[in-house]
C-alpha cells in the first residue's frame, strides 16, 4: 500500500527549512522537498497509474522505474519539463544529497562538501528567484554560510515549485491516446 505524505504549503516547508541550522538535515530536508515535487509534477504530467487508488504507483513509487530522485531529474529533463541548467542543478543537489547521506563526517566547510555547495550557489545567485527568496526570508545582506544555504536550497524549491503549479497544463493528460484502426 502506497505511503500517505503530509503535504505541507511552500511556506511551511520554508519555515521547517528555516529552523533548521545542521548543513546534513537542510540537504535532505530541501532534497525530499524537491523528489516529493518532481514526483507531483510527473504524477500530473503521465496518464494515470493503473494501480487501484490505495496501492503504490507502478512507476513512481519505492523501487520502481521513476521511484528515485535520479530518475526523476532525469525523465523531467527528457520531456522536457526542466532545461539543462536546473538538470544540472538538480543533480548537484542530488550528489551533494547522497554524500550527507551516506558519509560519516559530514560539514559543508570541507572539501569537497564546501566547492560543491559554491558551485550550487554559483548557479542560482544570478535568478531572479535568489534575490527574491533571500529577500523575502533573510533580513539582512550578510548571510552566514547556514543562511546563505538555506536560501539557495529555498531558491531551488522555488523554481521546481514553480514548476509544480503549472505542470497540469504541460500534461499529457491532455491529449488523446493515440488509436490506431
Amino acid at each position: 500500500m502506497a505511503k500517505e505524505t503530509k503535504k505541507l504549503s511552500f511556506d511551511e516547508f520554508a519555515d521547517e527549512l528555516l529552523v533548521e541550522t545542521q548543513p546534513r538535515a537542510l540537504i535532505i530536508l530541501a532534497s525530499s522537498q524537491i523528489d516529493y515535487l518532481l514526483r507531483s509534477i510527473l504524477e500530473q504530467y503521465l496518464w494515470p497509474k493503473s494501480a487501484k487508488l490505495k496501492e503504490e504507483d507502478e512507476l513512481l513509487d519505492g523501487d520502481r522505474p521513476l521511484g528515485t530522485f535520479s530518475s526523476r531529474i532525469k525523465l523531467a529533463k527528457r520531456v522536457g519539463i526542466i532545461d539543462n541548467e536546473l538538470y544540472d542543478l538538480l543533480n548537484k543537489l542530488r550528489e551533494i544529497r547522497n554524500i550527507a547521506a551516506h558519509w560519516i563526517v559530514f560539514g559543508v566547510s570541507d572539501s569537497p562538501l564546501r566547492e560543491n555547495v559554491k558551485e550550487l550557489r554559483s548557479r542560482v545567485a544570478g535568478r531572479k528567484s535568489f534575490k527574491l527568496t533571500t529577500n523575502k526570508y533573510f533580513l539582512n545582506e550578510d548571510l552566514s554560510n547556514v543562511e546563505s544555504l538555506q536560501s539557495v536550497l529555498l531558491t531551488i524549491c522555488v523554481i521546481v515549485a514553480s514548476i509544480e503549479s503549472v505542470a497540469d497544463k504541460l500534461s499529457l493528460r491532455n491529449n488523446k491516446p493515440i488509436v490506431f484502426d
